[in-house]
């Protein structure tokens, strides 16, 4: 099949379809993978190839949903020189700046307390891309449809049957970078100019969203969440 040929539409078809799919946004470092997902838009989810982006890194996204007004953005967590936390912030801004977008998070990163997050930051999907193509597919028809939805790995784990959690705040997202960037909490204070009291509560509220009940476990198992290009998006 000749994914180039694109037959003459109609300006009611165009209305049709922009009712039905709109632009779809792919945030995918890996050109490959990109490809793939871009593929089977087309081929399974009745998208266009000219309805379809591409961008390689978080920081290229808000231009692109400005200009665009997706009505779908799947987009992994985070480009090659940037880390979860961009990531994690950048879903929160498109919440609140982009409710017309449905986002579905496809991503290989399969760490509990992330994934926790991310439901908790009322994203309409997440999957893992170890899952079958498939998996993607579901997923898109179901976001699209209005609805939430879970990939069976997800399901399978009961992520998004615990208690709700609450999401991580920019703000706590700011202070956590600050803080596994080797800075103490008084510093943290004194760079973003708030009082140490509000920095540590930032902290604390940060530590009971993520899990994590002393400073040895923050730093220890969460400070890998500041790091640029983690090795799951290589």
């Amino acid at each position: 099949m000749n994914n180039y040929y694109q037959p003459s539409i109609s300006l009611a078809s165009n209305d049709a379809y922009d009712k039905k799919n709109g632009n779809a946004v792919i945030m995918e470092p890996c050109p490959v993978t990109a490809l793939g997902i871009r593929n089977k838009l087309i081929e399974s989810c009745g998208y266009r190839q000219d309805k379809i982006l591409h961008v390689r890194c978080l920081a290229d996204l808000p231009s692109v949903l400005l200009k665009h007004r997706p009505r779908l953005l799947i987009m992994e967590l985070c480009g090659k020189s940037e880390s979860v936390l961009d990531g994690l912030r950048l879903i929160a801004e498109v919440q609140a700046g982009s409710p017309q977008t449905a986002l579905l998070v496809c991503t290989a990163l399969d760490e509990s307390r992330i994934l926790r997050q991310l439901i908790a930051s009322g994203i309409h999907g997440l999957m893992l891309k170890q899952e079958p193509a498939i998996a993607l597919t579901h997923c898109v028809q179901q976001v699209l449809a209005g609805k939430c939805s879970f990939s069976h790995r997800i399901r399978q784990r009961q992520l998004h049957e615990a208690t709700p959690g609450r999401p991580l705040t920019i703000r706590e997202l700011d202070v956590l970078a600050e803080l596994f960037s080797g800075k103490s909490v008084s510093s943290v204070a004194l760079t973003m100019r708030r009082d140490i009291r509000t920095v540590s509560t930032h902290k604390r509220n940060a530590m009971l969203k993520l899990g994590f009940h002393n400073d040895g476990e923050l730093y220890l198992q969460g400070k890998w969440m500041a790091m640029n290009g983690p090795s799951f998006v290589r």
